[in-house]
């Protein structure tokens, strides 16, 4: 299952210069072994001939910044360092998805008038310590993909081409952003699009030259408002069609509509960066788009961007999650450091159940790990009470974990 890792892995080596990172990642493979922390393993026992009634497994995370002092602590430590805990997050699973809210590059230039300390570009190194945890999938559409302009995003794209996680949301030009990553798996279609809100410098795929002037709180951390105006079309003085699929329901429905028709996905996923930052209620937009996403066929929506948690909704038949938090990334507020891991049973063509396992982010070292005690504990009770909020009963397991069912 996991050969085109070893094989794109070797390639990249190649291409980079880095041999010596071939034998570390000779690990890569991720144990297909039950994961002792889920409640529903034995409710999903296979019979071999019972391979049409198989579930599978996946997991979705949030936010990975692999710039800033995430950064510091992979050319310190290794590249294997942030994501040690997130290997053991992922055993078991057949899937694993994340945002990756950062460019990786050598190229660009960085986007005229953002500040430094929220403009991200992160060495491709780091993105070995991703593959190596065991990510198939991520989303590009988020609000710092185009920090460094459309040659980092060429070079990001190619990079994790290299490295065999598929990508989506992000590209060239407006037909590579919107179009969806494809993962099949024992004879079953995954299929992924991502979309972010036109926020920052989250320039959309072949947008026109006008400006934006937005509101954000994340250079210095909730509670502080920053007013800039951007130039959407700035990297070394020349316009560029690359950009991101922008959040829009109806190109979302006609994005969807095209996949069933030409792909004819078992299990169909819609990724968004969206809401408002620091906050553990999704915004009226959130739950339009969201529940417009399952109207047209989503299994479930997974959703990033305001750095916290926020709560679980079922509904016609799939799941929304609002914010699944940040999962490798460095901020100020305490709320930031507490999230969690979505472990996702599929089968029959929907999501059966969603268990959120709360993870905590290690301070100063940034790495994520199962959460335990009475953090764990906390952080599940959080979860609870915001779905709770959306209609969406959980139950918290032995494990500490909350569990939610159809």
């Amino acid at each position: 299952m996991r050969s085109r890792l070893h094989m794109t892995v070797a390639a990249s080596m190649l291409v980079l210069g880095l041999g010596g990172v071939v034998a570390s990642l000779s690990l890569a493979v991720r144990p297909k072994v039950p994961s002792v922390a889920l409640p529903l393993a034995s409710e999903h026992a296979q019979e071999p001939q019972a391979q049409a009634s198989r579930s599978y497994h996946l997991v979705a995370c949030g936010d990975i910044l692999l710039s800033r002092t995430p950064g510091k602590r992979a050319a310190e430590h290794g590249f294997r360092y942030l994501f040690a805990g997130a290997r053991k997050i992922l055993e078991g699973s057949d899937l694993a998805f994340a945002n990756l809210e950062t460019p990786v590059s050598y190229l660009g230039e960085p986007w005229p008038g953002k500040p430094p300390v929220v403009t991200f570009r992160s060495d491709p190194e780091s993105l070995y310590g991703l593959a190596w945890a065991g990510f198939d999938v991520v989303s590009l559409a988020n609000n710092h993909m185009n920090d460094y302009g459309p040659r980092a995003l060429e070079e990001t794209l190619a990079f994790l081409d290299l490295l065999g996680v598929a990508r989506t949301g992000a590209g060239m030009n407006l037909d590579e952003a919107r179009k969806p990553a494809v993962l099949d798996r024992d004879g079953k279609r995954f299929v992924f699009l991502a979309y972010a809100e036109p926020i920052w410098s989250a320039r959309g795929a072949r947008a026109d030259a006008r400006s934006m002037r937005v509101t954000r709180a994340e250079l210095l951390g909730h509670g502080t408002n920053i007013q800039l105006g951007f130039s959407p079309d700035s990297d070394d003085g020349e316009r560029s069609p690359a950009g991101l699929a922008h959040a829009s329901i109806a190109d979302m429905q006609a994005d969807m509509e095209a996949a069933k028709r030409e792909l004819q996905p078992d299990y169909l996923f819609v990724s968004v960066h969206w809401g408002d930052e620091h906050q553990h209620y999704p915004t009226a937009a959130q739950r339009a788009f969201g529940r417009a996403a399952i109207d047209a066929g989503a299994a479930a929506v997974l959703g990033h961007h305001p750095h916290v948690l926020q709560g679980v909704e079922f509904y016609n038949g799939g799941f929304i999650l609002y914010s699944m938090g940040n999962f490798v990334f460095d901020m100020m507020a305490d709320t930031t450091y507490r999230t969690a891991a979505f472990h996702l049973h599929l089968k029959d063509g929907s999501v059966d159940s969603v268990v959120a396992q709360p993870v905590s982010i290690e301070r100063f070292a940034y790495a994520p790990a199962p959460a335990t005690g009475s953090t764990a504990l906390s952080i599940a009770r959080d979860i609870q009470r915001w779905s709770a909020y959306l209609g969406t009963n959980g139950t918290i397991t032995e494990a500490g974990s909350v569990l939610f069912s159809r």
